[in-house]
């Protein structure tokens, strides 16, 4: 079964740190040349280090039906109204906004967002008994649901972004009995409809851009993937720097409502994190808005911390299957060699794994010399246990498999000391087909305040 990832994971690639050479990872670049090269100037004056700019991207997914696509691309204006058209026809209703994603992030850093089920399914079994019954006995986990995956660099002497991104979405369209025999039951097999989208293109700040689409055969209907992204190069703070070597204090909230109302706060003050924070306190007041977790990890600089809440979940990995009777050696020796019958036995476990739920944030902040600026660099994730497998074509008798969701961000950002920043987005799961699960139109917002002790 594919392993969990985690910070440590982030820390030794080359996105957000240094170490690998001639990566064959598109996203990963050379950091050699990179740190050489001097910082691009900008449109309005001198160059600006790297380290003081973040690059917000805006992710919307809107789906309709692919005769209503094609009608808006075939209409006066067609490309260049296309994103206002959807707008538009998602206030009237004509079209369904299923999807909107924040992740904020440094210029040449690779940052990822999960909003996914882990569908855990066998791909190993047992032999078949006499009855033609198989049991399964290896595991791999897919996701379902939504991953995005992107690092955008500057273009030098244009303002222009560079962007290289993955946007996939796959759903579980159900499980299916594969029979090597047509007499017999067969075992389970997934169905799943994998759908991605990946390119490097060139954004400009500010303008929405059309990245993919993403079809649905079965419903007839096609997703556009539209991404908008900015250069923000960070103010000049309001008080004088904290001197010293004070500890590093983060807190970090993420605060749930509704997409639609979510959708509309972003486009007025996503660039902002303390004046969203401030739109969002009424939404809170009147129950419209909800604190999902809140988190606070006094460190020191140039340290990784840890904070962690939930429930360490334990379910099996490995199983001793059901036995018929049948005649067994008892000795590898032939002389001492001898046959006994087995009894008929149940099936068992024989191995574990763990998995820790509820919230966990990995973080590590390092403070500029001038004591201004934190560079952030972090994995908060929300991990839930929905349930276990369910399907008509699971057998009564296989063994229990927990699905997990996931919501998740690991980026690396930079943040004036004393302010609050709005990092990204932790939304749960869309309409990913496991358990029937349905979309719940929630969007959750982490925000993260840092302070100098």
């Amino acid at each position: 079964m594919k392993p969990h990832l985690c910070l440590c994971f982030l820390f030794a690639t080359a996105s957000l740190l240094t170490g690998q050479e001639a990566p064959k990872d598109p996203f990963v670049k050379d950091k050699k040349a990179a740190a050489a090269a001097p910082a691009p100037a900008t449109a309005d004056g001198p160059a600006v280090a790297a380290e003081l700019q973040n690059v917000p991207c805006f992710v919307e997914t809107f789906t309709l039906p692919q005769a209503d696509y094609a009608a808006l691309l075939d209409a006066p204006g067609g490309h260049d109204k296309l994103y206002t058209n959807l707008v538009a026809g998602v206030k009237a209703g004509k079209v369904r906004l299923d999807g909107c994603h924040l992740v904020v992030t440094h210029p040449n850093t690779r940052s990822t967002l999960d909003s996914t089920d882990e569908l855990i399914y066998p791909t190993e079994w047992t032999e078949a008994d006499r009855t033609g019954f198989q049991y399964p006995t290896a595991f791999e986990m897919h996701q379902l649901g939504d991953h995005f995956e992107f690092e955008p660099t500057l273009e030098e002497g244009s303002g222009a972004l560079n962007v290289t991104q993955v946007f996939a979405r796959d759903r579980l369209q159900g499980l299916r009995l594969f029979k090597a025999d047509s007499t017999l039951a067969g075992i389970p097999v997934t169905d799943m409809l994998l759908r991605q989208g990946s390119s490097t293109c060139r954004v400009i700040p500010g303008i929405p851009t059309f990245l993919s689409t993403l079809k649905d055969e079965k419903a007839g209907d096609v997703t556009l993937v539209f991404a908008t992204l900015q250069l923000i190069t960070l103010p000049e703070p309001k008080a004088a720097a904290h001197s010293g070597r004070g500890n590093l204090v983060l807190t970090a909230r993420v605060i749930s409502l509704d997409r639609m109302k979510g959708w509309e706060l972003l486009k007025a003050h996503a660039m902002e994190g303390g004046a969203c924070l401030a739109a969002l306190k009424p939404l809170l007041a009147s129950k419209e808005a909800t604190l999902e977790h809140i988190a606070t990890i006094n460190t020191q600089s140039n340290v990784r911390a840890v904070h962690e809440s939930g429930v360490l979940y334990t379910y099996g990995t490995e199983y001793a299957p059901p036995t018929a009777n049948a005649l067994v050696q008892r000795s590898n020796d032939v002389k001492k060699a001898a046959a006994e019958a087995r009894p008929e036995g149940l099936a068992g476990t024989t191995a574990t794994e763990s998995r820790g739920t509820g919230f966990r944030l990995e973080v590590e902040p390092t403070r500029s010399e001038d004591g201004v600026v934190a560079q952030v660099t972090l994995a908060p994730e929300f991990v839930k246990m929905t349930g276990n497998l369910k399907d008509k074509n699971w057998n009564e008798h296989y063994p229990d498999v927990p699905l997990f969701s996931c919501q998740k961000i690991t980026t690396g950002y930079a943040q004036v000391i004393g302010t609050t920043a709005l990092v990204g987005t932790m939304n749960p799961p869309g309409d990913t087909g496991a358990n029937e699960h349905k979309d719940e139109g929630r969007m959750w917002l982490l925000f993260m305040d840092v302070i100098s002790e």
